[in-house]
């Protein structure tokens, strides 16, 4: 893996300089989220700003406390009341309030490269927006475009459908592809101010093209299209997506920064005595079906078992003598990356769009391709990924249910505390096949977790196109394309 270093007056020039508009704390004629144009404010000042920002709406949801860890078996709490699935309207709000954070910054970024002329600020800018706007989309169904960002002079902005936003997202994916596949016309162009991935376009290419794959795959059930189609497109645009773990989008954090990741913070506040997070029984239970030579580099040993892998119910008390398998320190330290998207996912996208396509072999080795690239990226030997990969039980099915499983379930296993595409899994296909009420105690729902969003009370409130719409049943549906 790639280490890459950022030096500390990097990171606060661009925290001084974002906020160099407002003139006085206490000047209430101006939003305090707008990055107020001036001579300092510059496309590569803005651009890591907005990375930080993105990187952590990105992985928001990983939280262990109030996200979709304990829902996903990534983390069980011992001895406490385990993670509710009896949501509110204040769950999620962070993704909605991206449109007068992250998303009006990197529009505000791309406004500002447009008109400079320094096209590959926009085309980054362009994918960066074009990650929110799916994300708002595959949550929220119905949500406002670009209006909304407009503050007092759009109070009730309008709602695009699903579809809309969809179609805005790719649009703004293509011009990203054509922008960074040309030459830059302006003065500035990315270079060490572009944290995640170093100015490299063809890099940002190769991510846009995947994130279009994603998305394709995520319509696979949506009303008026088929697997096949949506296979077909994945595919094409995975012949140039990522294609190697140097393509992985993140940002790693600094392990001289206290507390600058949220994911080490959770180890520190873990209820289990100091040991750090406890991993879920589901987690453990099907990693240990295959005998996963992750899971050594990942977790501790559990007490009762010295050479074994034992995860918890969320919520139990562990009893003595049992103390279960914990997250290690050496695995989720300091500098433990968010990460946006994963090199990885893209040969799991692949093999679920052959397995649409009934091109059973070709599944398999892709498959196989995603598992390696995780576990290679963990650190596992090489002779130990070969064992892993000859196994029989991933052989891939020659029926889409089973062949599905089997991919979502090694998918899944890859994506632990990693992206937030295993939540979108088993929304759109009901893998993996969880057993909720085997995983967190006294659990609200024995069948899904909410599989969207609410709407924010105050825009519930105060803007008549969001109660026409209405809160949705968040258990009974998800979003147009929860449609299996």
């Amino acid at each position: 893996m790639k280490r890459i270093h950022i030096k500390h007056y990097a990171i606060l020039v661009a925290m001084v300089t974002l906020l160099i508009g407002c003139d006085s704390w206490i000047d209430v004629d101006r939003n305090p989220n707008t990055i107020e144009d001036g001579p300092l404010i510059t496309e590569d000042v803005m651009l890591i700003g907005i990375e930080s920002e993105w990187a952590a709406l990105a992985t928001n949801q990983l939280d262990t406390w109030g996200g979709f860890a304990q829902w996903l078996s990534y983390h069980s709490i011992e001895g406490s009341t385990s993670r509710s699935m009896d949501i509110n309207a204040g769950y999620g709000n962070e993704v909605w309030n991206s449109y007068s954070n992250s998303l009006k910054h990197a529009v505000e970024l791309y406004d500002k490269a447009e008109e400079n002329g320094n096209t590959h600020y926009q085309g980054i800018a362009g994918i960066i927006a074009a990650f929110h706007w799916f994300y708002i989309a595959d949550v929220y169904d119905q949500a406002p475009l670009e209006d909304a960002m407009q503050g007092l002079d759009a109070l009730q902005p309008t709602l695009a459908t699903q579809a809309e936003l969809y179609a805005h997202a790719n649009g703004l994916l293509d011009e990203a592809i054509a922008l960074l596949g040309a030459a830059n016309q302006g003065e500035r162009v990315p270079g060490n101010d572009d944290y995640l991935l170093d100015g490299d376009t063809d890099k940002w290419i190769r991510f846009a093209y995947s994130m279009k794959a994603r998305q394709a795959l995520r319509l696979s059930y949506a009303p008026g299209t088929t697997p096949a189609a949506q296979a077909s497109l994945a595919l094409t645009y995975l012949e140039d997506g990522m294609n190697s773990n140097e393509d992985n989008v993140m940002w790693r954090h600094l392990d001289e920064l206290n507390n600058a990741n949220p994911l080490f913070t959770y180890m520190n506040r873990a209820y289990s005595g100091g040991l750090g997070l406890t991993p879920g029984n589901f987690l453990i239970d099907l990693m240990n079906s295959y005998n996963d030579p992750r899971r050594p580099i990942m977790f501790t040993y559990s007490e009762e078992f010295p050479d074994g892998f034992v995860g918890l119910q969320s919520g139990a008390v562990v009893q003595p003598g049992q103390t279960p398998s914990h997250w290690r320190y050496s695995y989720i330290t300091m500098s433990y990356p968010a990460q946006i998207m994963m090199y990885a996912e893209s040969e799991f996208l692949r093999a679920e769009a052959y397995a649409f396509n009934g091109q059973w072999a070709l599944a398999e080795q892709a498959m196989k391709d995603g598992i390696e690239a995780d576990m290679q990226f963990v650190g596992v030997e090489q002779t130990e990924i070969d064992a892993y990969l000859a196994q029989a039980s991933l052989t891939m099915p020659t029926n889409i249910e089973d062949a599905q499983n089997l991919i979502i379930d090694q998918k899944y296993i890859a994506n632990v505390f990693r992206t937030h595409e295993s939540y979108f899994d088993f929304v759109r296909t009901g893998y993996p096949e969880f057993d909720f009420d085997y995983m967190l105690l006294n659990v609200f729902n024995t069948e899904t977790f909410p599989r969207r969003f609410p709407y924010p009370l105050n825009e519930v409130e105060r803007n008549p196109n969001v109660a026409a719409v209405g809160q949705p049943d968040w258990f009974a549906k998800g979003t147009t394309w929860d449609n299996k």
